[in-house]
């Protein structure tokens, strides 16, 4: 297990409004059963305490499952759409997936994972996503 810096640069809209940020989070990077996987403490103070764990399946396939306050599990690939349901503390919400576009390059423990999605609930976009992970070994 190594441990890594992930660099978080976001950009979010809904209609008319657009939003960016850019977080850091201390996470650690791991081989497991040929998987790259990554798994760090939400850096969003809104997020609470959620630990999240990326599993890259491959370069355009990534699985993301988030435990806390807030919780689901998205599974996100290029060209598919895949259901899951979010809990938060205001209830469930089950949401769509559409990945447009999915990039994972890690070669060893460092890289990058651009994911460009949409996420849409009883079928009407409520929020076109891209975010870009940069992740450097410490």
């Amino acid at each position: 297990m190594r441990k890594v810096e992930i660099e978080f640069v976001s950009e979010q809209q809904y209609h008319d409004d657009r939003d960016s940020s850019k977080l850091k989070a201390l996470g650690t990077f791991e081989v497991i059963d040929g998987k790259k996987v990554i798994t760090y403490t939400e850096p969003d103070e809104e997020m609470g305490k959620s630990e999240t764990v990326i599993e890259v399946i491959n370069n355009n396939f990534i699985k993301m499952t988030r435990k806390g306050i807030y919780e689901a599990v998205f599974l996100i690939e290029e060209g598919k759409t895949h259901s899951c349901i979010y809990k938060t503390p205001f209830g469930e919400m089950n949401m769509d997936i559409v990945a447009k576009r999915v990039n994972a390059t890690i070669p060893d423990c460092s890289g990058k994972i651009l994911l460009c999605y949409n996420i849409e609930s009883n079928n009407e976009i409520i929020g076109e996503n891209n975010l870009l992970m940069k992740i450097n070994e410490i």
